[in-house]
């Protein structure tokens, strides 16, 4: 039996839309943590150094990711299951006043 991955649509906002040039990308993904992962490899260092805390292998501090509209948080984090079609959206933190 061959386990297809989850093809979703990765969605780039701000200036992680900067780094990666592009709005949007379609990728094949079983969870969060290939999307993320993913990312950096084809991104490189500086999506890396901007986007993910080297210490944690996590997104840093206030950076936000959302699948399908809710926040990886409330769901199972990184290790969040993806079916195809799902929307994964990536913020930068957000500043305001």
């Amino acid at each position: 039996m061959v386990n297809l991955l989850a093809r979703v649509t990765v969605k780039f906002f701000a200036t992680i839309r900067e780094i990666t040039g592009v709005r949007s990308i379609e990728m094949e993904a079983d969870t969060v943590r290939q999307v993320i992962d993913g990312l950096s490899e084809r991104y490189g260092k500086k999506f890396t150094d901007t986007v993910i805390d080297a210490k944690t292998n996590r997104l840093k501090q206030f950076f936000s990711c959302m699948v399908n509209g809710r926040r990886i948080e409330l769901l199972d984090g990184y290790e969040t299951v993806l079916n195809d079609g799902d929307a994964i959206a990536m913020f930068p933190p957000v500043g305001g006043g």
